[in-house]
């Protein structure tokens, strides 16, 4: 009897001590962890160097969630892995996301924290295409999942261009540069950087068009819109104290934080 009352005691003590262990391999901080998707490629919005992720996104979440208290967790992957992440609910958010009327049916968004504009890059040899007028008929690559084949649609009612989706940037620059592809539709900031910084044997072409705004996407739930409330008091305040500004400055040379219409 007595051997059976250390057992049932043990068997006590051990469900007590499995009911306070964390199964989710999680702890108490995990609350103010937030899960961001970006690729690995996506120089200057966010790019691998010396085995960090470093650039102009990384740098304006990283303040965003530091304002209010929380620690940016980066998530890693190509663009339809970071999609494919976040329909899942394996990321909370997404870096470098153009909010637009089909996205806002499916995620509320924060505030933006800056302004995308598209624009055409050709080999630097090619001087017959200087305008959208001059892709009509043409091939035009465009990276799988990104919004920018949907803005260049924007500007071709007629359905006169054709798009060439890829997985990534790299074999666009190539297929352009040597001539197997035309032009290359992406963000006007990020190409110039990539020119200017990486070499990259392409130019920028025609006047910046299809201006979006460009802010944090999260899943639809009462949880995600008080944290949204709370993002955008933050980028209430970095936008007053000259922060997003200042990391505009320093990654592009101009402030892609505010509209056009705004300058």
């Amino acid at each position: 009897m007595k051997k059976r009352m250390i057992l049932i005691s043990v068997l006590i003590l051990l469900f007590l001590s499995a009911c306070g262990q964390n199964t989710d391999n999680g702890s108490a901080g995990d609350d103010t962890v937030i899960k961001v998707g970006a690729t690995p490629d996506g120089y200057p919005q966010y790019f691998y160097e010396n085995e960090k992720l470093e650039g102009f996104s990384v740098d304006m979440i990283e303040a965003i969630f530091a304002e209010i208290g929380y620690e940016v967790e980066w998530v890693v992957t190509d663009w339809t892995g970071v999609l494919a992440s976040l329909e899942t609910g394996k990321i909370d958010t997404v870096a470098n996301f153009a909010q637009t009327p089909e996205r806002e049916e499916k995620y509320s968004f924060t505030e933006p924290y800056y302004y995308s504009r598209a624009a055409l890059g050709v080999a630097q040899d090619n001087d017959t295409i200087q305008s959208l007028e001059d892709v009509k008929g043409k091939q035009v690559g465009n990276v799988t999942g990104s919004n920018y084949q949907n803005v260049l649609k924007e500007q071709d009612p007629n359905d006169e261009i054709e798009i060439i989706n890829y997985e990534t940037p790299d074999v666009i620059h190539q297929d352009v540069a040597s001539g197997k592809v035309d032009a290359f539709v992406t963000g006007r900031e990020i190409l110039l950087a990539q020119i200017k910084d990486k070499g990259i044997p392409l130019q920028v072409v025609g006047e910046a068009f299809g201006e979006k705004l460009v802010s944090l996407p999260f899943a639809k739930t009462d949880e995600n819109e008080a944290l949204i409330a709370e993002i955008n008091e933050a980028v209430e305040t970095l936008k007053a104290d000259g922060t997003f500004r200042d990391l505009s400055m320093e990654w592009f040379g101009e402030d892609v934080t505010i509209s056009q219409d705004e300058q």
